[in-house]
């Protein structure tokens, strides 16, 4: 599976977004993390803002089984509930 990976510019950074990408490898042995976006190769896309601003683009990113904006390190566990159901349901 690949999960594609935007960071926001960083500007007013309130947790590790770095730890995000370290927790999805542990995680989960068989994903390919890419930051180099191409929708058609997403299978989720992975949006890592800073802060609760949000104010990243990313309206054109789609996968092919939608995306989620992480705005801290509690959004992790909602993004692994996620994956979970996607990976154990085949989408």
């Amino acid at each position: 599976m690949n999960i594609c990976v935007k960071y926001c510019g960083g500007c007013n950074v309130r947790y590790d977004r770095k730890s995000v990408i370290e927790r999805l490898k542990e995680d989960y042995l068989d994903i390919n993390i890419i930051t180099r976006i191409n929708n058609e190769m997403c299978h989720f896309v992975v949006i890592l803002s800073g802060c609760m601003s949000s104010c990243i683009k990313h309206e054109e990113l789609k996968g092919i089984n939608g995306k989620m904006v992480i705005k801290d390190i509690e959004d992790y566990q909602k993004l692994k509930s996620k994956l979970d159901k996607m990976l154990i349901g085949g989408k």
